[in-house]
This record gives structure tokens, C-alpha cells and sequence, in this order.
């Protein structure tokens, strides 16, 4: 069995070791910081599992050269940093992958463009889908998409993820992918603002429909297929986000609606919100190829303090008839 770097030590990298450590002789699991693998023992305060006796929490990112393959789990903000600080780290041959969702806001563009940059002569690979990490890290049934360009990437991620109760599917539009990672996390904030506001299941039900209708529009536009959408990392990610307070995104949108500012929604909900880190990019990017998103628009005018949750929904409710 071959060893495994796991960057980046939150409950999603965590949840990932604890999952993964039978598929592995060892798995590196990398902190930010050398007090954050000094603390985080003998498990994540997120997660109710344990670390596995071959989980080794390490600040030593020289470890990545003793293992096979190295999957980044970081958040998206720091993505662009962590390919170049592992750049000259890695040899050519070890499989990288990232189970990092959302854009590079820091050069405004997908996570496998900035990969692309990075590593041009290599061929990466996004995991996504509905994974709770909680449940990820409890054995309970998961599947996710493994989507890159390369058919022979894909099938090796695909496989080294896999395990009893982890199903993977290979993908390769990773455009597609990588947008409903993304998208998500912004509807899902909508979909908070709505439950915050008392509003019923016939709400959510139509903020997921029509929200998917904007990832799709989004997606194709920057070259995606479309029916990558109806997939697990489009619609099954998207419910999973919108309907349990088990998101951060949610619990975030669920604040807002108490008429709390960002900063105070952030600090209740104590955890990255990748929603709110993604949503100005997502609305710059679809300005720039002329797509409509009403309800991701919307959302930001209310983290940015400039309407309130309830004129919000007020305002969709108004927008002139179309079709569907």
C-alpha cells in the first residue's frame, strides 16, 4: 500500500484521512500551522471520529515526497498559494488532485486554470459532489464526481478514493464540475436567507430549481455540458447544501436573516464560508459573459448591507414573467 498527502487539516482533510486510511499505508495529513498539528490530536472538534493510528498530522510538507499522490484540501483562498509552495516539492510522476471547491478569487479564475498555470506539463483532477464532512468521516453512503481531462487521472483518483461506503464517478468536464462546486455554496446562502425567514419546503424547492437554472447558465456559458448539472456535483451538491443546516453556507444565510451584517453572520457561523468568498467572482464572471442570476445577485446586495433578506425576496418575487 502507498502513502497519501492530505494538505490541508480542516474537518474536510480531515474527514478525507479518517475515510481514506484503509485505502493507504499512511496518510500525511498537512496543518497550516505546526500548533495546528500539535492541538488538533486525537481528532477534529468537527468530526466525532478519531484520527486512524496511520494519520499523521504533520507541518512537514516535505512529506508529500514519500508519498504517491497528493490531494489538496484546502480552502479556495489559499489553493493558488499551496500549488505554488508545492510546486518545487513534487516529482512528475505522483497524481495530484483537489477536493477544494469554489474559484481562485485571487486570480479570478477556476481552480484548474490557476492549477494549469502552475503545472503545465501536468494533469489534475477536482473532486466533488454532496459530501457532508461529518458524515464523510462516519462511513456513511457518500458518492462524489472525480472529474478531470485525462481519462487515465480520473481513473486512478477514482480509484484510490473509493472505499465501502465512498462512491465515485468519473467525469471529464471538469468546467462543469468545478462551477457546481462553486455555484452551490452561493444558493445554498439563498436558500439560509429563506429558512431564517420562516419561509417552507415550497421555497426551497423553488430556490434549488431556479438556482440550478442559473449554475446551468453560468456553466455553459464558460463551456461546460450541460448535463453535467443534473450530476452529482451539480444538483445532488446543490440539494444536499440548500436543505441542511450541516452547511456553513446555510447556517450563514440562515444569520443574515436575523438582519445581522456579514461580519456578524461570520462570526456566529465560526467556520469558512465559501459561498460568501466566491459570490462577487461568480457575479463579476457572469457580467463579463452576459448571464442572468437573479438570486445570486441578490444575495449580494444583501451581504453587502445594501437591502435587507426580505426585500430580497420581495424583489424575486417581482422580477417580470418569463418562461421557464
Amino acid at each position: 500500500m502507498a502513502n497519501l498527502s492530505i494538505i490541508g487539516a480542516g474537518a474536510w482533510g480531515s474527514a478525507l484521512s479518517v475515510a481514506l486510511a484503509d485505502n493507504f499505508e499512511r496518510i500525511f495529513l498537512h496543518t497550516f500551522t505546526q500548533a495546528e498539528a500539535d492541538n488538533l490530536q486525537p481528532k477534529h472538534p468537527a468530526l466525532a471520529r478519531k484520527y486512524p493510528k496511520n494519520v499523521e498530522l504533520t507541518f512537514d510538507l516535505s512529506l508529500t515526497q514519500k508519498s504517491q499522490s497528493v490531494l489538496i484540501a484546502t480552502p479556495s483562498y489559499g489553493f493558488f498559494a499551496t500549488l505554488k509552495t508545492l510546486a518545487p516539492l513534487l516529482k512528475t510522476e505522483q497524481p495530484l488532485a483537489w477536493a477544494t471547491k469554489g474559484f481562485d478569487t485571487q486570480r479570478q479564475c477556476l481552480l484548474h486554470e490557476s492549477f494549469e498555470d502552475i503545472f503545465p506539463k501536468r494533469l489534475g483532477c477536482a473532486v466533488s459532489g454532496p459530501s457532508f464532512a461529518a458524515e464523510l468521516a462516519e462511513n456513511k453512503p457518500t458518492a462524489v464526481a472525480v472529474a478531470s481531462k485525462d481519462k487515465k487521472t480520473r481513473d486512478y483518483w477514482a480509484k484510490a478514493l473509493r472505499t465501502n461506503t465512498l462512491r465515485t464517478y468519473t467525469n471529464d468536464d471538469i468546467i462543469g464540475v468545478e462551477i457546481g462546486g462553486a455555484v452551490k455554496n452561493v444558493l445554498a446562502i439563498a436558500a439560509g436567507i429563506a429558512a431564517g425567514l420562516g419561509f417552507g419546503a415550497n421555497t426551497q424547492a423553488a430556490l434549488i430549481t431556479r438556482g440550478l437554472a442559473e449554475m446551468i447558465r453560468l456553466g455553459v456559458a464558460l463551456g461546460a455540458d450541460k448535463s453535467t448539472f443534473n450530476g452529482l456535483s451539480g444538483l445532488g451538491d446543490l440539494v444536499l447544501t440548500c436543505s441542511d443546516d450541516l452547511s456553513r453556507n446555510r447556517r450563514f444565510g440562515k444569520q443574515l436573516a436575523k438582519n445581522l451584517n456579514t461580519q456578524q453572520a461570520l462570526e456566529n457561523v465560526g467556520a469558512t464560508v465559501e459561498g460568501l468568498n466566491s459570490l462577487q467572482l461568480v457575479l463579476l464572471i457572469a457580467k463579463k459573459h452576459q448571464v442572468e442570476m437573479p438570486i445570486c445577485t441578490q444575495v449580494l446586495q444583501v451581504t453587502e448591507g445594501k437591502i435587507s433578506p426580505i426585500e430580497a425576496v420581495n424583489y424575486l418575487l417581482s422580477r417580470d414573467l418569463v418562461g421557464e
